[in-house]
């Protein structure tokens, strides 16, 4: 139990330090990212200059871009936030912006006075009115329109206004994607005080500065990396010291291995932890063994289906010994890794198993080749160089991570060991219960 609490007051508490649903909001919970939020800060401050944050799925594009919004945004509204999907186009996002500008400035009064348009051609029916935003979608034509309606987002929204982009990798036309570079060099030439932050994959940060090299001009480009491994178990320290709950060192720098320098698993494993402390009969006040391998369980199972089920494909196999072969792929510390390497993280696999025999290296090469088709969950795909593979989707490995760790299997190579080489080395196995792995939770 923690001391202090009930459940309601422990849940609400919780969402407050840790956010593995949803984007992290303010500076306090965003750990690790200050260097970028520096650099978004000085890029909005200059004249006619966004952002575009851009990175692997998963490493807190969003909460970065969520929080530097937070900051740079006036008081006296919420940022616009804009989620794009496959059938996104600039008119849509823009009559989107629109829309919810129109919203902040309606709901904020009922009666919107006569000067509050004056000038403005696109929005003044709305605001005049005590009814709901027009679709502007279908009276946007071009480009000169959509940049007339957000110049007059820019007046009516508050002093200091900006914009989310999420997402903008899901646009699936190119068409789109070329009009976004086109709209985003016009902003800057027209003066519009409009701010935005973009966020998506590198491939379309690349298509979007291809269509127009000028557009370079108006954006600060910020690649984000997966956490460092001292932000990754801050993460955790912090959150727990909010409920007076010591975690020590070794726990910590296995999660902070486990997780993969991914925001989501630190927060989803720490968010398990801190429920099982909660309801445990016993006074929390330090984590143990036990509580962490407890959470690393809780969190498997909870783990989104678009990650859990390539995994399942490739362990439910009529072999069943894809699943040892699938920790090996994970063990390096880079993405992307040769054949030959893997099967030696795979035989140290196998040795930690004494009621299983390793598969040679023909046959572990067969194995790990079906994982890149999709009746195998299409896992690895290949490499720029002969016998190297690298994960499809590179937030997988985590998930697969911390399988192995479930199962009480060492796997951090001595790679990943040299990284941490100021830290407690801290073996998986030999600590807290042991649970065979035919009892390991299936995400």
């Amino acid at each position: 139990m923690i001391k202090g609490y009930d459940k309601y007051s422990f849940g609400k508490k919780l969402s407050e330090v840790v956010s593995p649903a949803r984007p992290v909001f303010s500076i306090e919970n965003l750990i690790g990212r200050s260097d970028e939020l520096n650099r978004i800060e000085k890029a909005l401050f200059s004249s006619g200059r966004n952002v575009f944050i851009y990175g692997e799925r998963g490493v807190g594009k969003s909460s970065l871009a969520a929080t530097a919004a937070n900051q740079w945004q006036s008081s006296d509204a919420e940022y616009l936030d804009i989620s794009c999907s496959p059938d996104s186009t600039v008119k849509s996002i823009v009559a989107n912006i629109a829309s919810q500008a129109i919203n902040t400035k309606w709901s904020s009064s009922s009666i919107v006075t006569e000067q509050a348009t004056v000038g403005m051609k696109w929005l003044s029916y709305s605001l005049k009115s005590e009814i709901s935003p027009t679709d502007f979608s279908t009276r946007i034509t071009g480009l000169s329109d959509a940049i007339e309606v957000l110049k007059e987002v820019a007046a009516i929204h508050s002093d200091v206004p900006i914009v989310v982009v999420d997402e903008v990798d899901r646009i699936a036309s190119e068409k789109e994607i070329d009009l976004l570079a086109d709209l985003l060099k016009q902003l800057g030439d027209k003066r519009i005080e409009l701010k935005f932050i973009f966020t998506g994959v590198g491939a379309t940060l690349n298509e979007i500065l291809g269509a127009h090299r000028s557009a370079i001009r108006q954006l600060e480009t910020i690649e984000l990396p997966r956490l460092s491994w001292d932000a990754r178990w801050d993460i955790a320290i912090q959150a727990l010291s909010v409920f007076n709950i010591e975690i020590p060192r070794d726990i910590y720098v296995r999660l902070a291995a486990v997780s993969d320098g991914y925001p989501y698993y630190v927060h989803l494993i720490v968010e398990k932890l801190l429920w099982i402390l909660f309801e445990n009969e016993r006074m929390a006040d330090k984590v143990t063994w036990d509580d962490y391998f407890s959470a690393l369980d809780e969190a498997i199972v909870g783990i989104t289906a678009e990650l859990a089920r390539p995994y399942e494909l490739a362990v439910n196999q009529r072999s069943q010994d894809y699943e040892e072969v699938l920790w090996s792929t994970a063990a390096d510390e880079w993405q992307g890794a040769y054949l030959s390497d893997m099967y030696k993280q795979y035989k140290n696999i196998m040795s930690q198993l004494e009621e299983k025999k390793p598969l040679s290296y023909e046959k572990y090469s067969s194995r790990l080749r079906n994982l890149l088709k999709p009746e195998y969950g299409e896992i690895l795909k290949k490499g720029k160089k002969q016998g190297n593979y690298h994960y499809r989707e590179k937030m997988l490995r985590g998930y697969i991570r911390m399988q192995a760790e479930a199962n009480r299997i060492e796997i951090i190579s001595k790679e990943a060991e040299a990284t941490i080489k100021n830290y407690i080395r801290v073996p998986a196995k030999n600590v807290g219960y042991h649970r065979h792995k035919s009892q390991a939770p299936r995400g």
